[in-house]
């Protein structure tokens, strides 16, 4: 999409709102700390337990929490999409020798010893699942045991590991070298479009146990136009998911954000100015062309770890059904990363078209909205600024803002 044939203040303000949402759907700081006191919580159970397999354990977190893109739970769910989903890794360097369903039992034994919490634990394909359900919103710990490959004895859980499955027995895995390699992509900088560089502003981007802590906060929070893409991917994959009914297929988010991060990867490399906005949709748009495929065979792979294909439920009996769900996701997706530049007849369906979209709140979306310059033109409106409001207010004319929600929307999709 061409920006430069949209109203430059429409661009503004549609920016400004998704930077903004990217923000709202990010945890809160107690929600943070609340998980991060319950992850370490995972450290005494394990110096508790007198299983051999599991001594001299080292926990690291992995997934959204250490890459810094957790979101907080979709806005209309109640089954596993309605809470915050965090991870962990258990590194066990006394697993060499030990078969995957032996090390998954251990994990089982020590954790349901262990853990005080009303709800069973949960078996996983390559771990067990400890579920808060007595928080709001409720979040759950995710824990995956894991073993270096052999001949390779890193103690903090870098390079290449292997994790235990319960149907096909070790797996290549390599979580930490993953979120380096996320960590230095975002690193990488695009050059900012002077038009834009305000709004960039918010996005400055029986041995015990041992634990590597969570990213600070601050960390968390400090986004950037590829966090902040990914973020908002993921709210709008849950949102589209539970709407079509298609939860058990939505895209993993590790295919998402493997995809979105090497877009953003090339665009960084081309070094031409752009606005976080063109960042974004651009980072969309060149997603699926980092999906290989050999024959009927779909890869994503770890760009660290060659062994490890986050599409392989792709290339399973009932394959099909999650390259579909991706397809129609992904063209959702790249519609409505613009939806700010369709004409809405009121201010109401605009307000509905995000909550649907994204799960964003009436509320956010009218602070938003007045947080803009009076002169800017509204995200999903044509010619509605706070100053025609004002005037229109002023002199008793109808106002455009206020018209019957018995209208509909009277242009379609850009892009």
């Amino acid at each position: 999409m061409n920006l430069l044939n949209q109203d430059a203040s429409k661009v503004n303000s549609w920016e400004l709102m998704l930077l903004q949402a990217a923000k709202k759907i990010s945890l809160t700081q107690p929600q943070y700390e609340l998980i991060e006191k319950r992850y370490e919580n995972l450290q005494q159970i394990l110096n508790n337990t007198s299983d051999p397999l599991l001594k001299e354990a080292h926990i690291f977190v992995q997934g959204s929490i250490g890459l810094k893109t957790t979101i907080k739970p979709a806005s209309n769910d109640d089954g596993e999409m309605s809470t915050i989903d965090a991870d962990a890794i258990v590194l066990l360097p006394h697993a060499q020798n030990a078969s995957a369903a032996q090390i998954l039992k251990a994990i089982e034994d020590c954790f349901k010893a262990g853990s005080r919490v009303e709800h069973p634990i949960v078996q996983l394909r390559r771990g067990v699942r400890i579920v808060y359900a007595d928080q709001n919103p409720g979040f759950h710990i995710d824990i995956t045991p894991a073993r270096c490959v052999l001949g390779h004895s890193d103690e903090d859980g870098f390079g290449f590991l292997q994790v235990p499955d319960r149907e096909l027995g070790w797996k290549n895995s390599s979580p930490r070298s993953y979120s380096g390699w996320l960590d230095a992509v975002s690193e990488m900088k695009i050059s900012i479009a002077l038009d834009s560089a305000i709004l960039t502003k918010s996005f400055e981007t029986f041995a015990e146990a041992t634990q590597d802590p969570m990213p600070d906060y601050d960390e968390y929070m400090d986004s950037n136009p590829l966090r902040a893409t990914i973020k908002l991917l993921k709210r709008h994959r849950d949102e589209w998911a539970i709407r079509n009914n298609l939860e058990k297929y939505r895209p993993i988010s590790a295919i998402v954000t493997t995809l979105a991060t090497k877009a953003y990867e090339e665009i960084a490399k081309e070094s031409h100015p752009l606005r976080p906005l063109e960042a974004m949709l651009e980072i969309v748009k060149r997603m699926p062309k980092f999906i290989k495929k050999i024959g009927a065979h779909y890869l994503v792979i770890n760009p660290c770890d060659e062994g490890e294909n986050f599409a392989e439920k792709w290339n399973r009996e009932n394959g099909a059904a999650f390259v579909n769900a991706f397809s129609r996701w992904h063209l959702s997706a790249s519609n409505d990363l613009q939806l700010g530049f369709e004409e809405f007849s009121s201010n109401a369906f605009f307000e509905n078209a995000m909550r649907e979209k994204f799960g964003l709140s009436k509320a956010f979306i009218t602070d938003a909205t007045k947080s803009l310059p009076a002169n800017w033109k509204w995200p999903g409106r044509k010619d509605v600024t706070s100053n025609s409001i004002s005037l229109g207010i002023f002199t008793g004319a109808a106002s455009n803002a206020n018209a019957s929600q018995a209208e509909t929307k009277v242009v379609g999709r850009l892009g």
